[in-house]
């Protein structure tokens, strides 16, 4: 029984068992730093989508007020031409009123100041 543990035979079984035990403990360490590398790699994916989740929510931010802005010159815009729509419309009856007003004019109905004071 002796001659089938020999002792190179021993030392070779253990040389192989030490280089199962190394080679498992590198494929450990091998599988360990591809886990740190992946985390790694998905954390700074993580925070490179924040990064540029927070950069297109302030462009959306900064459209909406320009937009808000737009809007609101508009009208205003709006107001105003309503105004002078509603300025020129008492403008034209003023002019309409001193028109109806002033003297008929002679053998044709109307004089020179009459003519001028009205557009149409």
């Amino acid at each position: 029984m002796t001659a089938l543990f020999s002792k190179t035979t021993v030392y070779v079984v253990l040389a192989a068992l030490l280089v199962i035990a190394v080679l498992g403990l590198a494929l450990l360490g091998v599988r360990e730093v591809r886990g740190m590398v992946n985390e790694a790699v998905k954390l700074k994916g993580d925070e490179r989508d924040a990064y540029w989740s927070a950069k297109i929510e302030k462009a959306n931010a900064d459209t909406n007020k320009r937009a808000a802005d737009q809007a609101a010159a508009v009208v205003k815009i709006q107001a105003d031409l309503a105004e002078k729509g509603r300025s020129d419309q008492q403008a034209l009856a003023d002019l309409r009123a001193k028109n109806a007003q002033l003297p008929k004019g002679n053998d044709c109905g109307l004089s020179g100041d009459r003519v001028g004071l009205l557009p149409d």
